[in-house]
């Protein structure tokens, strides 16, 4: 008979342990969240993940793609799933979250919210890793000042001058990976090509690519880039040739796109 009680007692004490050794900062997944409403998912649309195999490409993306001290932050977790775009991953599909550092910000209870606080320090960062079928994928949050503005998320065409009539981008988005992708309107695809890019707030130096040249913000929070041959739809067209008819150089130190702001997820 003890023995009996202490066999059906083992599931609750299974329950406290796993309690007790809950890490600050870690957020369960799974069964642990049946029954909570999932901000993100569409009502009547079934999800293509019947099993839960969720692919080692899964990914998180943030809207905004950094943040200021006391904000809040949207978070949807997807997977590509061939050409129909970004699929929705289930909250039963997920092993666990994780935030790094935890005392910097806290997880809702759908998951899809991240509360930074209002301590979390500018020029810091808050990594945010989500584990779903054995496959971690870390998301990584810049934080700003409050009057600051960030390269991050997804910009839209305003203006262009000294181009050579190549149009610009559809669009841009700078992720905080270090990659910058490029919608051109070519295809199915949201995303045409990426480049790696790095970007100096300080001196304003962009890069992308092998190209080097500069980016700031005008009053109104535009990016503005100056100096760089960005991918486009259309090829530039051919500079006037010189007087002895030799080809001219194209020179894209003239070259100013302006871009506002168009959010973060794609």
């Amino acid at each position: 008979m003890d023995y009996l009680k202490r066999f059906l007692a083992l599931p609750g004490l299974l329950t406290l342990a796993a309690c007790a050794t809950t890490a600050p900062g870690f957020y369960s997944g799974g069964q642990g969240l049946r029954g909570v409403v999932d901000r993100h998912e569409e009502p009547g649309r079934r999800s293509p993940l019947v099993n839960c195999n969720v692919p080692s490409g899964h990914r998180l993306t943030a809207d905004p793609t950094s943040a200021r001290p006391g904000e809040t932050v949207d978070l949807r977790h997807s997977f590509e799933f061939s050409a129909y775009g970004p699929q929705h991953i289930p909250l039963r599909c997920v092993d666990f979250w994780q935030v790094d550092p935890p005392e910097a910000a806290t997880l809702s209870t759908d998951r899809r919210v991240l509360q930074v606080s209002d301590y979390a320090a500018p020029g810091s960062e808050i990594r945010v890793t989500v584990t779903a079928n054995g496959h971690p994928h870390t998301l990584v949050l810049p934080i700003v000042g409050a009057d600051e503005s960030g390269i991050h998320g997804n910009w839209r065409p305003v203006t262009r001058e000294g181009c050579f009539g190549s149009p610009a981008p559809v669009e841009i988005r700078f992720d905080p990976d270090g990659l910058v992708l490029f919608a051109l309107g070519l295809g199915p695809s949201i995303w045409d090509t990426r480049r790696a890019y790095t970007f100096d707030r300080v001196t304003g130096v962009l890069t992308v690519g092998d190209q080097g040249g500069s980016a700031r913000f005008d009053e109104a929070r535009n990016l503005v880039v100056s100096g760089l041959q960005l991918p486009s739809a259309i090829p530039p067209r051919p500079a006037q040739p010189q007087a002895d008819g030799k080809p001219t150089e194209i020179n894209w130190s003239d070259c100013e796109l302006v871009f506002s702001p168009a959010g973060s997820f794609r």
